[in-house]
């Protein structure tokens, strides 16, 4: 049996680049566009910051793991994920901006990360790699940063939605069955 070859960036940019227009255009109804991937060396522990984001932030993640391992965490000013959740449940963001809907707008970020690693981790199955999401997790703050993983590549890749900067920080590696 012929050894599969672990996908390489480019293969790895079109899946994640894929699945997030995909779940933003079927599920909050948004257009968003791709606009550059950074490689760690090029990062910041804060990469949202450089494409221009503000405080305060929210960011969900979801990792997978088995053949391939690694996270993904989305990064998102607080306004966007209200304009996502307003796309999506049918309020305005200024309803969801409340703090009475906080956990709307939470939840609305986790399912949008959920169902953005989903479909990235799809597509490395169906290339050979074998693997399953974890539940997401998100968190709100200012001045976030992620530190690099050992181990692991590291590359962000800088979206825009309604003109505002969504950034997604990939961390990969496979699974050499140490």
């Amino acid at each position: 049996m012929a050894e599969t070859t672990f996908p390489d960036i480019e293969t790895l940019t079109k899946l994640l680049e894929n699945a997030l227009l995909k779940v933003m255009q079927t599920t909050a109804h948004m257009g968003a566009k791709y606009l550059k991937r950074h490689t760690a060396e090029d990062t910041t522990n804060a990469p949202f910051y450089k494409a221009g984001s503000r405080d305060p932030l929210i960011v969900g993640s979801v990792g997978f793991t088995g053949q391939a391992n690694g996270m993904v965490y989305l990064y998102m000013e607080t306004d966007l994920a209200a304009q996502i959740a307003a796309g999506i449940t049918g309020m305005t963001p200024a309803e969801l901006l409340t703090p009475d809907n906080n956990d709307i707008v939470k939840d609305v970020v986790g399912e949008i990360t959920n169902m953005t690693v989903g479909t990235f981790k799809n597509g490395i199955c169906d290339l050979g790699f074998q693997c399953k999401v974890t539940l997401p997790t998100v968190l709100r703050g200012s001045q976030l940063q992620v530190e690099t993983v050992a181990g692991a590549q590291r590359w962000t890749f800088d979206f825009e939605v309604m003109g505002r900067p969504l950034v997604a920080d990939l961390f990969i590696q496979q699974d050499n069955g140490s």
